[in-house]
């Protein structure tokens, strides 16, 4: 139900469910002995402005704290980079969502990996899906046709059957929505009265907002396998008197060549982004080698 423009989803509502299943680093047991998280809400949200923009430089000092406090109020200086009002910046995000999507959805991964809560037990992945669908169904300011990627290859639904969906890929419907407010919702200010909404006034901070409960179906939250983004490389020292180095056997016959690997071919999906009357349909028509012999 809405009232007075409640809900509006816009960059900062988006943020602030992203924060409700974010993944804990310490226990509350821990915040009260004086530890404090491995990592602090503008990490967060400069991770997403890295999804837009990859070369995004975070501001030294207090100032990008600023910022992401203002951003998740919907109110007062955010910096230039979050009002995505940069054309060569837009423009560079769009080609890349046409020309390198696995490689965005695997950063998106990366970034549910790192932030997001996946565990099983509390599910709060699955609960970020949820209030997410219900603030797209209810935000009147989004019409029906709007489309929504929730799956792989492609597979997108409208805003009028996103409540009903049982099946959600993690990366790729967050990848959908962050890119719809990058791309269509570039005012922050419009979630103003959300926010203020989602506030108890007894207790500053405190959330009160949707909880995803009105979405009563189950919904299996899915979230692929990627490459670790750091690998350890162990040093070799060459000729240490110390290192003992195996020598073969002389009765160990020789091993056998390598067997011949069948090179893979990955062709990436179509990306689309639907606005109302407005579709852009995003064409990826570059491929993936992926040489699994090691030869070129």
């Amino acid at each position: 139900m809405t009232n007075d423009g409640v809900p509006r989803l816009c960059g900062g509502t988006f943020f602030t469910q992203i924060l409700q299943s974010r993944k804990p680093t310490v226990s509350q047991r821990q915040r009260t002995q004086g530890e404090s998280d491995v990592f602090h809400n503008e990490d967060v949200l400069f991770a997403l402005l890295l999804l837009v923009q990859p070369d995004a430089i975070k501001p030294t000092g207090n100032s990008f704290e600023t910022y992401t406090t203002n951003y998740k109020k919907c109110m007062g200086s955010i910096g230039e980079d979050l009002r995505f009002a940069n054309e060569t910046v837009m423009s560079g995000f769009t080609n890349r969502l046409a020309c390198e999507y696995q490689a965005v959805l695997d950063e998106t991964a990366a970034f549910c990996f790192d932030f997001i809560d996946i565990r099983e037990t509390p599910q709060n992945h699955v609960k970020l899906v949820k209030r997410l669908i219900e603030i797209i169904r209810d935000d009147t300011s989004i019409a029906d046709d709007e489309m929504f990627q929730i799956g792989r290859n492609g597979y997108r639904v409208n805003k009028k059957a996103l409540p009903k969906v049982t099946e959600v890929n993690l990366p790729d419907f967050l990848l959908s929505v962050w890119a719809f407010i990058a791309l269509y919702r570039k005012d922050n200010n419009i979630g103003r009265n959300t926010i203020v909404a989602w506030s108890d006034q007894r207790a500053v901070g405190r959330y009160t907002g949707n909880d995803g409960s009105s979405i009563a179906q189950t919904i299996n939250v899915t979230i692929p396998p990627v490459a670790p983004t750091y690998t350890k490389t162990d040093e070799v020292i060459e000729d240490d008197p110390y290192i003992e180095k195996d020598e073969p056997s002389a009765e160990e016959p020789t091993p056998d060549p390598a067997p011949n690997v069948t090179n893979q071919i990955i062709n990436a999906p179509a990306v689309f982004f639907n606005s109302g009357a407005n579709v852009m349909q995003i064409n990826n028509t570059g491929t993936i080698n992926i040489d699994r012999g090691g030869k070129t």
